[in-house]
C-alpha cells in the first residue's frame, strides 16, 4: 500500500502535538510494510527523519509556490505522479478539494469552532487570515472521505459542530512516545534537576500557557494548598506570557516557588516528569491531551480537569477536579504531599493506565481504515 503524507509541518524542529503524533504514526505504519511519501512545499527537518527508518519513506519538496497553489494542485497532482492509493493529513487541515486517490484527515479538535474565536472582537474574526484558515479547514473537512479523531469527546464535538455524520468518523487513540518508556537512571533525573535548578519536591505542567489551558487557576490553588517545602514548576509557554505569570504569583506571595522554565528540550520532560510529585493539567479543552499519557507512563500521579476528553483519556489512571471549584485540587494537592500510601496509590494507577495507549496498536487501526476506504 502507497500512502502520501501532508508532512509540510514537519519543516519545523519542534516535536509537540500535531508533529508529535505524526512522526509517531509515521515510525509505526513504516513497520507494518506501507509504502511512505512525505509531500511538503519546505524542507523536512532533520532530527523528525532521523527517527524513521531510511529506508520507510520517499520525500517530494515542492518549488517554491504559493501555499494555496501547492495544497489545492501540487498535492493532488503529486499523488497522481507516485500512484498512492491513500492521501492522509494529520494536522487538522491541508487536504485539496480534487484528489486521484482518496482523502483521511486527523482532525484532533474542533478547538476553533467552540472555543478559539469566542472572546475574539469581531473585526479580528474577519481578519484575511482568519478567512484563508477558515476555509483551509472547511475544504480539508467537507472533502475528505474519512475522518480520524483522538478521542470520543471529539468525535462526539466534530458531530455536533460541523454536522458530520458519525460514520465518517473513527475515534484511534495517541500514546506517549517511545522514549518515555525507557527507564530513567538516576544520573539523568539529577543531570535534569540541575539543569533547571529544582532543588525542592514540585508540583509539574508541561503545555501551552494560553488562557484555554488555564494555568492561573493552577497557581491560585498551589498557593492555597500552601504546601510547605514545594514548588510550582511550569514548562512551555511563550515568552511574552512569562511576566503576566509571574505577576500573579507576586500578588499570590509564592514568587520564589514559582518556576517558570518556558520551552524545555524534548529530550528533558521525561525526567521532568518522572521527578515530579505529580503532572497537573487544568486546561478547560483538549482534543486528547496527550500530556497525560506521557506523565502516566512514567509512573507520574496525575491530576486533570474534569474537562472535555480529560476524563474519558485519564480514565482510573488518577484523580479529577473541577475547574469550578478551586478546593477540589487544593484537596488533592494537600492530600498528596501528605499521604505517602495515596502518592504510592496513584503511581501505580498510571502506570497500569498507560498500557492502554500504544502508538503500534494506533498504527494498526488507521491501516485498518486504509484498508477499509480502499
Amino acid at each position: 500500500m502507497k500512502v502520501a503524507f501532508n508532512a509540510r509541518l514537519l519543516s519545523s524542529p519542534t516535536l509537540r502535538g500535531w508533529n508529535r503524533y505524526t512522526v509517531n504514526l509515521l515510525l509505526e505504519l513504516s513497520s507494518l510494510h506501507i509504502k511512505l511519501f512525505l509531500y511538503s512545499d519546505q524542507p523536512l527537518h532533520k532530527s523528525h527523519l532521523a527517527k524513521l527508518p531510511k529506508d520507510s519513506y520517499q520525500i517530494r519538496i515542492a518549488p517554491f509556490m504559493r501555499y494555496v497553489y501547492w495544497e489545492q494542485y501540487w498535492l493532488p497532482k503529486q499523488c497522481e505522479k507516485d500512484k498512492v492509493d491513500i492521501l492522509h493529513c494529520p494536522i487538522n487541515f491541508g487536504l485539496p478539494w480534487s484528489s486521484p486517490c482518496p482523502r483521511i484527515l486527523t482532525l484532533h479538535d474542533v478547538i476553533d469552532q467552540v472555543y478559539s474565536y469566542q472572546d475574539r472582537p469581531w473585526y479580528k474574526q474577519f481578519a484575511l487570515v482568519n478567512i484563508q484558515t477558515k476555509a483551509y479547514h472547511w475544504v480539508a473537512i467537507n472533502r475528505a472521505e474519512h475522518i480520524i479523531t483522538v478521542s470520543q469527546h471529539s468525535k462526539q464535538d466534530i458531530i455536533k459542530y460541523l454536522q458530520i455524520p458519525e460514520g465518517k468518523i473513527t475515534v484511534i487513540y495517541e500514546a506517549a512516545s517511545s522514549s518515555f518508556e525507557q527507564a530513567l537512571i538516576k544520573v539523568e533525573r539529577l543531570r535534569v534537576r540541575s539543569k533547571y535548578q529544582l532543588q525542592l519536591p514540585y508540583i509539574f505542567y508541561v503545555g501551552g500557557w494560553e488562557e484555554r489551558k488555564n494555568i492561573p487557576f493552577l497557581i491560585n490553588a498551589f498557593a492555597q494548598a500552601n504546601l510547605d517545602n514545594v514548588d510550582l514548576v511550569l514548562a512551555g509557554g511563550k515568552d511574552e506570557q512569562h511576566d503576566t505569570l509571574s505577576e500573579l504569583g507576586k500578588s499570590l506571595g509564592i514568587a520564589d516557588r514559582l518556576k517558570l522554565l518556558g520551552w524545555v528540550n524534548d529530550a528533558d520532560i521525561p525526567a521532568l516528569y518522572a521527578e515530579a510529585l505529580c503532572f497537573v493539567y487544568p486546561s478547560k479543552y483538549e482534543g486528547f491531551g496527550l500530556q497525560l499519557c506521557e506523565a502516566m507512563v512514567v509512573g507520574c500521579p496525575v491530576f486533570a480537569a474534569k474537562a472535555t476528553c480529560l476524563p474519558e483519556v485519564l480514565g482510573d489512571g488518577g484523580e479529577t477536579f473541577s475547574i469550578y471549584e478551586i478546593k477540589e485540587l487544593v484537596n488533592l494537592l494537600k492530600r498528596l504531599t501528605g499521604d505517602k500510601s495515596y502518592y504510592d496509590r496513584l503511581v501505580n494507577q498510571a502506570k497500569n493506565r498507560s498500557q492502554h495507549f500504544n502508538w503500534q496498536i494506533t498504527a494498526r487501526q488507521t491501516e485498518q481504515v486504509y484498508k477499509q476506504l480502499l
